[in-house]
């Protein structure tokens, strides 16, 4: 429900239509008190999350198969 910046690059090794982002916290955000994490950020996946989406079956947060919408920065 969020964006997040990253820099992409195409590639053969994965499905047309699919989007892969590595996973970071994002802690290069201002307030972050880990200076180890804060020194490698990277971004932070759940801001494209919906919280009110749960899988039917376990109750669990739905973190993946999220629909992205790409666009020039």
């Amino acid at each position: 429900m969020g964006c997040i910046d990253v820099p992409i690059a195409l590639t053969d090794a994965i499905m047309p239509g699919v989007v892969c982002v590595p996973y970071g916290w994002g802690h290069g955000l201002p307030g972050t008190q880990q200076a180890v994490a804060a020194g490698h950020p990277g971004v932070n996946v759940n801001v494209l999350t919906d919280a009110s989406l749960v899988d039917p079956l376990s109750g669990n947060a739905v973190l993946n198969g999220i629909p992205v919408t790409i666009t020039p920065a």
